[in-house]
Parts: C-alpha cells; sequence; structure tokens
C-alpha cells in the first residue's frame, strides 16, 4: 500500500479525502475527511520528529543525527511549529529551510515568501 498523499502531484495543493473503503466488508464511505494535522506533515518532517523525540529534544544531537546546522535544526522546528500550533512566525524562515531540504526550488520559495507577507 502506498503512503498516504498530502499533496496534488500535479499542482501542490492539499488532498482532500472523501471516501474510505473497508477491504474485509466492501463497505464504502463518502464524505469530506479531515487528515489531522499530524498526518498533514511531510515525510521528511516526520522524520525530523522521529529523531528530535529520540534525542529527547536535545537540538546537539539531532545535529549529529542528521548532519545538519544549529540554524537548519531551529528552522525545522519553527516550520513544524507553525503546522502544529498555527503560529505564523518565520513563513520566511520556512521556505528556506524546504529550499535547503529540496522541497522547493528557489523560485518556488521566492513565490512562497511574496505570498506569505
Amino acid at each position: 500500500m502506498n503512503k498516504r498523499l498530502n499533496r496534488c502531484p500535479s499542482c501542490n495543493q492539499t488532498l482532500q479525502i472523501v471516501e474510505y473503503r473497508c477491504p474485509h466488508c466492501d463497505i464504502n464511505i463518502r464524505g469530506s475527511f479531515e487528515i489531522g494535522e499530524l498526518a498533514s506533515l511531510s515525510q521528511a518532517q516526520l522524520e525530523f520528529i522521529k529523531v528530535f523525540l529520540c534525542s529527547g529534544g536535545n537540538i546537539r544531537e539531532v545535529e549529529k543525527r542528521l548532519k545538519i546546522s544549529y540554524p537548519t535544526v531551529k528552522g525545522r522546528l519553527t516550520e513544524i511549529q507553525q503546522i502544529l500550533c498555527g503560529s505564523t512566525n518565520s513563513n520566511r524562515q520556512s521556505a528556506l529551510t524546504r529550499l535547503e531540504t529540496g522541497e522547493l526550488s528557489v523560485d518556488e520559495a521566492i513565490e512562497e515568501m511574496r505570498r506569505k507577507k
């Protein structure tokens, strides 16, 4: 089974769940369903959270395990905080972090920073 898609592969917008199916009894349930905050995180963000928690929240340990800089760790934490807590701090840092990890191209990062001003 494929992992759950969160974004449209064509336009990168958030996908909406509209149907669930039970493979056992073959019932289908249609509607509009929330995916939940944690499911809205990217695979890279979930992996980061896993490393962060397994490191006991020690940023220096996260730096070592992921071989990334302190500012990058802080940037990723801020990005995840924005998603989970609704914080509007550091939209620019979020775009820069996603640019650094390859999730966004330079043009996409610039456009995202312009939109979030």
